[in-house]
């Protein structure tokens, strides 16, 4: 079996970023960080009423990995004026599928912003 190409696996993973987009703007509260056209397919968000290591805890008893923090980007970050973001990260082994359990795990959280 030929092993996948290089821009074979970048064009899925862009795929599966730009799927990715569009419902996360859906997610009441959801703020995107950095929305480059022809960026990588990694997204970076805040939510609203909520600290980024509660989004990242809450998602990973989900099942769902994500990363929370300052990635060791924080010039960048505070020039979006934020100090931390939640960072899932998409990757040739990803699927629409498990991007809508992310994105339906963070509606929930939205949600029950107001019962906290």
């Amino acid at each position: 079996m030929t092993p996948p190409r290089l821009e074979n696996i970048s064009a899925y993973e862009h795929s599966l970023l730009e799927y990715a987009t569009p419902r996360l703007r859906q997610v009441s509260g959801l703020r995107l960080i950095g929305t480059a056209r022809d960026k990588a397919s990694v997204m970076s968000f805040v939510l609203d009423g909520y600290r980024t290591e509660e989004v990242g805890a809450a998602l990973n008893q989900e099942g769902i990995a994500v990363r929370s923090g300052h990635h060791r980007a924080q010039p960048i970050l505070r020039r979006f004026g934020v100090e931390a973001t939640v960072r899932p990260s998409l990757a040739f082994y990803n699927t629409c599928q498990e991007i809508d359990v992310l994105v339906a795990a963070l509606h929930r959280l939205a949600a029950d912003r107001g019962r906290r």
